[in-house]
């Protein structure tokens, strides 16, 4: 790749705290990809239990910021388990916080996600959201996140160790179509011995985690059959545990055996003690009875000269020609695994020529160079992609909103529901109407504008001006494009809130053209978007002293902006437009009743609710107020007890005694259809 690229990397863990092939893989392409010219950042986790001394010989690491925080732990003894929910949601929060202080600091222009246990797939989301290409390289079975959550973006990818991973994950219902399989090969140079180990025995080795499913407790048993057919042999067993027990039980059985005499425990290795390793051995066993994703250690002892024997369970195959370069013994089976091992020892020719295809296989088809450029070409096709027209029309499409035409993200939802049901979030162009035809000279404020639907629907039954206020920045750029042809429209990106406040944009959730705001706010984060009210925000937009018409639709924070808001409301007595939601926040059902209660206490007499779906259901007047308990009622039990929820919310539209006659001019032209 020719260009320097900007590059954030993402994994859950990042050498020298490893526990397996995936983090070493991850900080492989991490230094070549900064070794070959890229400005590289890691993002990862603090997990000094893990620390081994894995580093890189030829290659420095780049900048590693281990800010992230896991979200469960591997339990010693085997297993692993999340933390309580609570836990778990409060460190999520702070990962995308995290994140999103990187991406506006780095400014990546791709990304490489790795490992995600422990972590959330939100933060694949939300670096997808900030318009950075992704490829997430799959090393496991799955990706650490239920398919359900998968992103589904056009500027993700699915990259995989074996084309066995690729496969696993469509079998799965992933969205890996268009996975890649990039092997991620090894540092070979660093394992590479120009002359082929003696082979005056069997020096066999063992290379990988010892628990029960990588199939240590298999070779114990063929190292046991070799014994007492009397072949001479010598075995190192190399690698952590997360069971010491299961390590015991070996060495109990190989005493038993009677051949401990044969057989060392060295516990974990750096790469370099596993290079030197590999120098006093001839033949590696693989004996994994779990299905292998990949197996970086049979490339590097096969680029050390070792003769390779193997389960070849799921994409360790792929690395192997059975009786060329490599034995594929049958998994699970102690007397196949045995007979491979005895094969070698009395074939030294055959034996020596595995040894040296497997080598030049290793170096010619696995090296991690060949890997890095693979992914680089990666990087640049999504780039590339990024800037067609191809990808812009798969972000947007364009939509019909009263006489205007809006561009929407390709995920909003509003030209779906509109299909299906006619009057959804059409009420207001007729409000807008009646209010303006008795006020001219008025504005409309418009908070939570959203992408500017509301806006274009007010202008197409008035000439009103409007001031529209959205916080997520994702609509912003969408807002602005659409407004610009509406005429006289401002707009202020902020959220509506006390003075002070601030909402990070790790909590806003974008889903389908509606944003929500998850967790608390706080005036001491970083990079976030600030919170002012409404009484802070009119002075700096004078010619909007005279407003006639306010809606507020911001998916849970209605009711705490109309409260916050009542003074300036009571001196203006505009007609309001607000959702009615009592399940978008915890307190809505008793903000919801308090809220009805105070704008009753300022002037407000008269109700006009609307279902969901922008349907007439009832008109109220202020003595009738406690007719909205029963409706309360009616949304708990569609909620809690229908068993399907039809309908989520209401619509309410909320008249002073000033405008009763507004009020009464509404509900005749829904009466009478």
């Amino acid at each position: 790749m020719e260009r320097s690229r900007q590059i954030l990397i993402i994994n859950n863990l990042y050498p020298p705290q490893v526990l397996g092939g995936y983090e070493r893989s991850i900080a492989d392409f991490a230094r070549l990809l900064q070794h070959r010219g890229h400005q590289v950042l890691v993002l990862t986790t603090d997990n000094p239990e893990f620390a081994t001394s894995h580093l890189s010989q030829r290659y420095p690491d780049p900048p590693v910021e281990r800010c992230l925080a896991l979200g469960g732990q591997w339990k010693r003894g085997g297993g692993s388990a999340w933390f309580d929910d609570d836990v778990v949601q409060r460190l999520a929060l702070q990962n995308l916080e995290v994140l999103n202080h990187h991406l506006q600091s780095f400014q990546p222009d791709v990304c490489l996600v790795g490992n995600l246990d422990f972590l959330s797939v939100d933060l694949v989301s939300q670096v997808l959201a900030a318009q950075v290409p992704v490829a997430h390289y799959i090393m496991n079975k799955a990706p650490g996140y239920p398919t359900e959550l998968a992103p589904v973006h056009p500027l993700h990818r699915y990259v995989t160790c074996s084309n066995w991973v690729a496969e696993a994950l469509r079998h799965q219902g992933y969205p890996a179509e268009e996975a890649r399989t990039i092997y991620p090969g090894a540092v070979v140079e660093e394992f590479y011995q120009k002359s082929l180990p003696a082979r005056d025995r069997l020096r066999i080795a063992y290379a990988s985690i010892v628990m029960p499913y990588k199939g240590a407790d298999v070779l114990a048993e063929a190292l046991s059959l070799l014994h007492a057919l009397g072949v001479d042999f010598t075995a190192t067993f190399a690698g952590d545990t997360l069971a010491p027990e299961f390590v015991a039980e070996l060495q109990r059985y190989i005493d038993a055996e009677g051949f401990s005499h044969r057989v060392e425990f060295v516990g974990p290795l750096s790469r370099q003690g596993l290079a030197k390793l590999f120098q006093t051995h001839n033949v590696l066993a693989f004996p994994s009875r779990f299905q292998e994703p990949f197996g970086i250690s049979q490339i590097e002892a096969m680029a050390a000269g070792l003769a390779l024997v193997t389960s070849g369970t799921g994409g360790a195959a792929e690395i192997v020609d059975h009786g060329v370069d490599g034995l594929i013994f049958e998994s699970e089976n102690p007397l196949s695994l045995a007979e491979s091992l005895a094969y070698l020892s009395t074939n030294p020719d055959v034996w020596a020529a595995i040894a040296q295809k497997g080598q030049a296989k290793a170096l010619s088809q696995f090296n991690q160079h060949r890997a890095v450029e693979q992914l680089e070409a990666l990087f640049e096709e999504l780039l590339e992609f990024q800037q067609s027209d191809t990808y812009r029309a798969t972000v947007t499409k364009t939509y019909p909103i009263g006489t205007y035409t809006l561009t929407l993200p390709a995920n909003h939802k509003l030209d779906i529901y509109q299909s299906t049901w006619h009057r959804y979030d059409t009420a207001l162009g007729t409000i807008a109407q009646v209010v303006f035809a008795k006020y001219p000279r008025s504005w409309a404020i418009d908070i939570g504008a959203n992408v500017g639907d509301t806006a274009a629907l007010i202008r197409s039954y008035s000439e009103a001006p409007i001031l529209c206020i959205e916080g997520n920045p994702e609509f912003i750029p969408y807002l602005k494009k659409n407004v610009a042809q509406l005429g006289t429209v401002q707009i202020v990106s902020c959220f509506v809130g006390p003075t002070g406040g601030a909402i990070s944009s790790s909590q806003i959730q974008s889903r389908g053209g509606t944003a929500s705001i998850v967790g608390t706010t706080s005036d001491a984060i970083a990079n976030a978007i600030p919170l002012r009210p409404l009484e802070e925000i009119l002075p700096d937009y004078p010619q909007c002293q005279s407003y006639k018409l306010l809606k507020t639709d911001t998916d849970g924070y209605d009711f705490a902006i109309l409260q916050a808001s009542l003074p300036v409301l009571q001196a203006q007595q505009p007609v309001l437009f607000f959702e009615y939601d009592l399940y978008a926040s915890p307190d809505g059902m008793q903000a919801s009743i308090s809220t009805i209660d105070a704008l009753i206490r300022i002037g407000y007499a008269y109700f006009i609710i609307y279902d969901n779906f922008g349907n007439y259901l009832l008109s109220l007047t202020a003595q009738e107020c406690e007719r909205f308990r029963d409706l309360n009622a009616y949304l708990r039990s569609n909620r809690e007890k229908s068993g399907r929820i039809v309908v989520h919310y209401f619509d309410i539209c909320a008249f002073s005694t000033n405008d009763q006659d507004l009020f009464e001019q509404l509900r005749q032209q829904e009466l009478n259809g």
